[in-house]
This record gives C-alpha cells, structure tokens and sequence, in this order.
C-alpha cells in the first residue's frame, strides 16, 4: 500500500490510534488507548469499509523514562529534522512532530532526545565517521540513527546497521513504510533501513515540474493535466511544448538568463528523468537479490540523447547549473526557481523543498511528475534526491534491539498518523498545490517514487559523472558508462558478496 493512501485511511479514519493487538481486520468499532495507554476508552465508530492497521508490538511495555536518542545527520541544504520541534517554515508540521513524540512517550515511557549533527552527505562524512567510531568501540550511542542516503548504505555496507530482519517488531509491509523502498533497495533480501511516514524528508527531496499556468495559456496549451491524469503525459509531449516557447525578451539576439523558455533545469533533471522513465543505474534482480548494473541499453541511451538534446539547446531550455550559466542565473535570479517566478519559463524541474519560495509569486502554476518514457510505461516514475534525503537505520551494536524496534515501529505508525498528514494535507495541499488538479499529480508523484540502488551505492561513480555531464553540456553518456564500468563491476562484486553469498 502507498504512502498517501495510508494517509487517506487515517483520515477517513478521524480516531486516535491505538497502540494494541495487531489485529489487522478489526470489527467497524475500535477502541482508542486511554490516559494510561492501555485501558480501552467508549468505543469509536468507524465505517464497515474502512480497515484499522495497528503495529504489531507489546501493549504492556513501558520503559521506565528510557531517553531514546535518535541520531540526526542533516544535509545543509534541507536541514529538516524528522524529530525537532524547531524546523524553520513548517510550524504545522513541527506541531505534529510534537504531537508523535509526546504519544511514543506516553505510550511507552521513554524520552525522546534529537542529536543533531550537519556535514558532508556523500559517500563518507558525519554519518558514517560517526557509527564507524561506535562499532570500533563495540557501542551503541544511539537508538535511532537518521542518515543521509549515501552514509546509510555505506554504513549498511561496512556493517554498522542492524538487518531489519534482527528487529522483530518493525514490519516492513505495514503501511507506515515506504515498500518501494524495500523492493528497490533490498539486496539479498537484506534491509539495513528503510523510510516512510516517519520522516519527511524523502518527500522534501522529491523530484517534480512545475509549469507556468500563465505562459501555457498564451500558447493555446490547455491539456496538461489531463495529459497527466490519462497516462499520456510522454516525453514526446513535453518536448513538443518545450519547444513551443522561445521569446528573446531584450531583443539582443542572444537567449540567455535574460530571456523566456520552455524549460528550465539544472543537473538532477537527468537522475530525475531517469527515474520517472524506470530507468536506474543499478537494480537488484527480483530473482537472485544480487544488483545488478542496468544503466546501459537501448533506452537509457535513447532517453540520454533526449534528455541532453532537450536540455543543451539554448534556444528553448537553459540548463541553470551549467558552468556556462550557473552564476549569471544566480545573479540574476537567485537560481532556477526564482527565474521560473519571474515568468521567464514555462516549465522548471524542481524538488519540493524549493515550492515554498514561490508561495507569494502573483504567477499561478501547476504541480505534474516528470513525463514517461511513452505511453507503454505502464505507471509515473518519480525521483528522491539522494543529496537531499535521509533514511533511517539502527546500529549494529544495539544492546537492546527488541526495544529498538518496538519504539521505531511506534514512531513509524504515530508519524502517519500526525506528521504525514500534517506536511501533506496543510502544507503541501493548504500552501503550495494552488488547484485540484496539482493534488491530484501530487498523488501521482509520491505513489510512484522509485530509489536507484546505484546512486545510493555509488556504482562507478555514475552519479557525479552524470552530474558533471550536465554541468559541463556533455553528451557522452556512452563514454561515461565505458570509462567506469570496470570500477562499476567490482563494486557490485563486493556488495553482492556482502549482502547475497555471505552467511
């Protein structure tokens, strides 16, 4: 079941969750926890169609004022704290991050302390310097541990984290986590952590386009949405109205951040249209578990030579990041999504964290995914930055795991039922979706999320050179897979003997 419409059934829902019996098709009237969080209050009528999940842990557990310390690694950039009551722009949200931990405390008898730290998000960095100096020492200084991507696979990887399989009471096929997660990430059948309801982070640092509802009305383009809603929103599509706007507005004779386009982008478009096309770098094989390398074949290449001939041509698109325009759109602009409020685009790719910056801009626009390969592509892709998002783990030398999972699992069913709704509903729906239409895409775009195993793993270091491809108006997609494809190999070979034939 997908995240958002987990959301739904709360909300349909309208009771408190009760923290008992595991029973997964309870009868239409359930029962909400009382002061004590274990005596049944009047019972609360819910309809027949609605089905109540609960998590599946002790309900006599108390942990006699426990202070259960999540670690809270933040990349600069989004700087969101899943646990702080103080994350600046989102007081509904932080309301709701109050509301979830005050319930796992009373619940359970535990305290919940953040520690947060900042610093480097790649590969190596707090995170990872951090659980490796714990598990030198045979220690465990925190219960929860929040990582960048790249530092909770590295850490997976050098055997830091617990498999989730060790944690008896977190169940990965409840609702509260995120199970594309589980079937794009999980290698050998291994799980070392995962993401959900419990935090938001993986939705501020998911990819989308916006679109000028504006400049799409003065070029007669009225169908977008519906394209979405069909299933027929393609590439094809949006290069078509790409490259229907070009207007040098100074008349230099010289397109440039000055100037208006059909797109504006900068260089995660290509992870991003990857993702939203079903394409990866690397994918476990759903037979074997072992990853495998999938990022070269007929239609990566096609897609890249799209992408990069979309991307790179001037007259209609202005890749923002570029080396050759990075600086003049910041100067000018303040970045791609400053330019995008100007009116200076009809389309920009965008992560939802940058939304709120435009939420005073007089211009109206609309919320859509990123376009499918073509109509055969059966569902939306969706793209979560690995820069920008977090996951969550438990450290390998936890000397309590059973209590370890029992308060993650907590946390991960209170979460949807006050933090999602909170960012998803009020913020999300309240401030930034302008139109019903944008809900609905908003629907579409976090239902659909996938998550590349080889940007987590850094396979061949094909994320940056991707990254720089973009930076540096490059189309050598095939000289990039070349070039790194041994190194790729023999990261594989140790992941796959790390997760899939060590006993």
């Amino acid at each position: 079941m997908k995240k958002l419409v987990a959301v739904f059934l709360l909300l349909c829902m309208l009771i408190p969750l009760a923290v008992s019996c595991g029973e997964k098709n309870p009868a239409a009237t359930t029962t909400a926890p009382s002061g004590d969080g274990n005596t049944p209050t009047e019972p609360v009528e819910t309809t027949a169609a609605v089905t109540t999940v609960y998590p599946d842990i002790p309900t006599d557990v108390k942990y006699d004022d426990y202070e259960f310390v999540i670690l809270s690694c933040l990349a600069s950039s989004i700087s969101f704290n899943d646990f702080s009551v103080e994350n600046t722009d989102y007081d509904v949200v932080n309301d709701a991050i109050f509301k979830r931990n005050s319930e796992a405390e009373r619940l359970l008898g535990i305290i919940i302390t953040s520690t947060e730290v900042n610093g480097n998000v790649f590969s190596e960095g707090i995170g990872v310097t951090t659980l490796r100096q714990d598990f030198t020492a045979g220690e465990s200084n925190y219960d929860l541990c929040g990582l960048s991507t790249w530092h909770a696979a590295t850490c997976a990887l050098n055997g830091y984290l617990t498999d989730f399989e060790e944690l008896s009471y977190i169940d990965l096929e409840k609702p509260w986590w995120d199970q594309r997660i589980t079937t794009d990430l999980g290698i050998g059948n291994k799980m070392f952590y995962s993401n959900g309801d419990i935090g938001i982070t993986d939705n501020l640092a998911t990819h989308c386009i916006l679109f000028s509802k504006t400049i799409a009305e003065e070029k007669n383009i009225t169908d977008i949405y519906d394209l979405v809603l069909e299933g027929k929103w393609t590439w094809d599509k949006f290069e078509e109205y790409v490259r229907m706007v070009s207007n040098d507005l100074n008349g230099d004779d010289i397109m440039d951040e000055n100037d208006q386009f059909g797109l504006l982008c900068w260089n995660d478009a290509f992870q991003a249209s990857f993702g939203a096309s079903r394409c990866k770098i690397a994918s476990p094989n759903p037979d074997t578990g072992a990853l495998e390398l999938t990022m070269y074949n007929d239609k990566t290449v096609s897609l890249a030579n799209r992408i990069t001939n979309l991307c790179y041509d001037i007259r209609y698109a202005i890749n923002t990041t570029s080396v050759a325009y990075s600086a003049k759109v910041t100067d000018a602009h303040g970045g791609p999504v400053g330019m995008f409020g100007k009116g200076l685009g009809l389309f920009v790719t965008n992560i939802f964290k940058n939304i709120p910056t435009l939420r005073d801009v007089e211009m109206d626009f609309g919320i859509i995914p990123y376009p499918k390969y073509d109509e055969s592509q059966q569902e939306y892709g969706g793209y979560v930055s690995a820069t920008y998002s977090n996951m969550y783990g438990v450290q390998y030398h936890n000397e309590d795991l059973e209590r370890a999972g029992v308060v993650t699992e907590l946390l991960a069913c209170l979460s949807m039922q006050f933090v999602t709704p909170a960012y998803y509903e009020q913020t999300l729906k309240g401030r930034e979706a302008r139109d019903e239409e944008s809900i609905q895409c908003l629907e579409i775009i976090f239902a659909n999320r996938s998550f590349d195993a080889g940007v987590f793993y850094s396979i061949g270091g094909y994320t940056g050179s991707l990254t720089d491809m973009m930076k540096n108006l490059s189309t050598k997609f095939e000289n990039i897979y070349n070039t790194s494809k041994r190194s790729a190999d023999m990261k594989l070979k140790t992941i796959n003997k790390k997760f899939v034939t060590e006993e």
